[in-house]
């Protein structure tokens, strides 16, 4: 196997794809490793332990490994669910000596020459160096740690080429982060940003108030950004904080939301407007799960039929608009539950709003555009 043709070795490894086989196939000889090597380097991953935030400091201090990684990333556990463990354990020793390896190797990604993507991956847990065995972190450290290292990837980011940041798990702060704030020329196009949702950060932290504004880790107002991606997978996200008046983005082309709560009065600072600024660029917009918030239950709708028939006249450049007929409802805010189904709301009230998000689709289909 080792004297095989070149082209031979090329197709076979074309057909490798787990790395701990192409790390085999690369110690075999100079042929291997030379077509071998860009394939194997190009995505990195790392776990949240010291040993794997070292062995990527590594790669990144050999140039000729670090000229082929294109994609980072952090901490990616399939099919695990985001929950917050009880604050009944001090691991801050061990976090600290994490943070430190952590943040110097995220700091190191200005000798990527070529990357293009990262996505970090936030969980309340990590390897024990010692032992090997998996820690809950105390979530207070967890914050911490998740400030550290988003610290770190923007230090990094003010002379990297990396196009797409992808942030999942996040706990939003109340204000914004200076060191996003002050990255003025943001060389990203997009940015996508998973947050933890209310009932989650509540059931921890016994306030239903303590989410932080969405634009928290949007960058500042730049002609680059093309894509924004805003979730809560698993469940409803609001915040009285939220602040986005002062984002524009002359270039966006697509705009996501999942899960996302709706202000009951439109302003400024809201989504609302937020989509509407954003009227002759914006040409695809998806809407997940979202609702309107309702003050209580004595207090009218403010119906989703209204949205839809401000966002038809104005959405001019729209030419994809994906929205499930029915998956936009109405929800109060609970003071034991946090944010519930507003009971109350009529069938005419949907009915309207769903006659109103159809006509929206029409006026979209009549330019023949896609409409889910």
């Amino acid at each position: 196997m080792r004297d095989l043709p070149v082209e031979l070795i090329g197709v076979i490894v074309q057909d490798v794809s787990a790395t701990v086989d192409l790390l085999h196939l690369r110690s075999l000889n100079r042929s291997y490793r030379e077509l071998v090597t860009p394939r194997t380097f190009s995505k990195l991953h790392i776990k949240n332990s010291i040993q794997s935030a070292q062995n990527f400091r590594q790669i990144i201090g050999t140039a000729s490994l670090a000229i082929h990684v294109r994609e980072v990333v952090y901490d990616s556990r399939d099919n695990e669910r985001f929950r917050l463990p009880p604050d009944n354990g001090d691991s801050a020793d061990a976090v600290s000596e994490l943070e430190e390896v952590l943040t110097n190797a995220f700091c190191g990604i200005t000798a990527l020459p070529r990357i293009e993507s990262v996505v970090l991956n936030f969980w309340p847990s990590f390897l024990c160096q010692e032992s090997g065995r998996e820690v809950c972190e105390n979530p207070f450290w967890f914050i911490n740690r998740q400030l550290t290292l988003l610290h770190a990837i923007h230090h990094g980011m003010k002379s990297s080429r990396m196009t797409t940041l992808s942030l999942n798990n996040v706990i939003l702060p109340i204000t914004s982060y200076d060191f996003v704030s002050s990255l003025t020329d943001s060389p990203l196009s997009h940015i996508s940003v998973s947050v933890v949702s209310n009932a989650e950060v509540s059931t921890w932290s016994a306030s239903n108030s303590i989410n932080g504004s969405l634009g928290a880790l949007l960058p500042p107002s730049n002609p680059t950004l093309k894509s924004i991606v805003l979730r809560s997978p698993q469940g409803a996200y609001h915040s009285l904080a939220t602040r986005l008046s002062s984002f524009y983005y002359p270039s966006l082309e697509s705009l996501v939301l999942e899960n996302i709560i709706f202000d009951h009065t439109p302003s400024f600072d809201g989504v609302e407007e937020f989509v509407l600024r954003h009227k002759d660029t914006l040409q695809r917009l998806e809407l997940q799960s979202c609702a309107c918030y309702v003050p209580d239950s004595a207090t009218n709708v403010r119906q989703w039929s209204t949205i839809w028939k401000r966002w038809a006249a104005e959405l001019t450049s729209l030419t994809e608009l994906v929205v499930n007929n029915g998956d936009c409802r109405y929800v109060l805010l609970d003071a034991d539950q946090g944010y519930i189904p507003h009971g109350e709301v009529s069938t005419l009230v949907y009915e309207d709003d769903s006659s109103s998000l159809q006509v929206f689709k029409d006026i979209i289909a009549a330019g023949q555009v896609a409409v889910v």
